[in-house]
């Protein structure tokens, strides 16, 4: 006769427990760690692409400056014969006054280099700009404008001057010279640039000149690392213009490359993904307890 013994035990699922969680602690630590650095790694990214952007930036303002200077440098040896060291007290004297009066100096050189040509005198088309900017700033009218008819005016044309104000018509109008009207001008509009510097909008036009200075200054650091690749830079362009299907076959299986790299990515994650939560299915599954029947014959 057989004799049947039903033996029932529960497992101890203590240990297995706790390393269940000890497991759960390592994937939530890991998790938190990706998260973390997903989450960093945005804004570093940002800011990385943000100092290339301002350096691109502060690169193209220097170089957009230098152009300027070789421009007014052109005029002031053209038309007065100046020395590098006039040229350069110039360009000093230019900063002094665009960070004094919140003007920029891509105003100030044309504006100069229009004077000179008018003038024909370095010395006299300085006093002439300090006046344009007074008359700029008293009417409104901006330092090109002025400028541009007070050079005319020294060549015997007075027509732009008399567009600045009814007074000055009537004065040309009667046959005053070109002194007189200066003077007039000067008495009108005088004190005008420093009176508006003076004011927050000015405050406000002078930090900004300020910035612009420095930010140039910092491109201009640049410069020559961009004027060592330029030959490179343009030899490629040359080549791509020569070579239209072979650069756009080139382009085209670097694009291929980059598609196939991000869908590769996009498959691992989500391989990744899946592989987690069947790891997390195993695990529940061990948690659950069982019975041991035994039977003895």
């Amino acid at each position: 006769m057989a004799v049947i013994l039903p033996i029932i035990t529960e497992f101890n699922a203590k240990g297995t427990q706790k390393a269940i969680k000890e497991f759960q602690k390592l994937e939530g630590a890991s998790a938190k760690a990706q998260y973390a650095i997903k989450k960093s790694a945005v804004p570093a990214a940002a800011a990385v692409a943000g100092l290339g952007l301002a350096l691109v930036g502060a690169t193209k303002a220097a170089m957009e400056d230098q152009a300027e200077q070789v421009q007014l440098a052109l005029a002031l040896q053209n038309v007065t014969g100046a020395t590098d060291a006039q040229i350069a007290s110039q360009e000093d004297m230019i900063t002094k006054m665009s960070l004094a009066s919140g003007v920029a100096d891509s105003e100030l050189r044309p504006a100069l280099a229009s004077l000179v040509r008018g003038t024909k005198d370095i010395e006299e088309a300085n006093k002439a700009l300090a006046l344009a900017q007074d008359i700029s700033a008293g009417s409104g009218k901006d330092l090109a404008t002025v400028s541009d008819a007070l050079a005319k005016a020294y060549g015997g044309n007075m027509k732009g001057l008399a567009a600045l104000s009814p007074e000055i018509k009537a004065m040309i109008k009667d046959g005053a010279s070109l002194e007189d009207v200066m003077n007039v001008l000067g008495g009108s509009f005088g004190g005008a640039s420093a009176a508006a510097a003076a004011t927050a909008e000015g405050g406000m036009k002078r930090l900004g000149i300020a910035l612009a200075e420095t930010k140039e200054s910092i491109g201009a650091a640049l410069i020559p690392v961009v004027e060592a690749l330029l030959p490179y830079l343009i030899a490629f362009g040359a080549w791509a213009q020569e070579n239209t299907k072979v650069f756009l076959i080139v382009a085209g299986a670097i694009g291929g490359i980059a598609v196939t790299i991000l869908a590769l990515n996009a498959a691992i994650a989500k391989i990744t993904s899946v592989t987690g939560l069947a790891n997390r299915s195993a695990l529940n599954t061990a948690t659950t307890p069982f019975t041991i029947i035994c039977a003895a014959a």
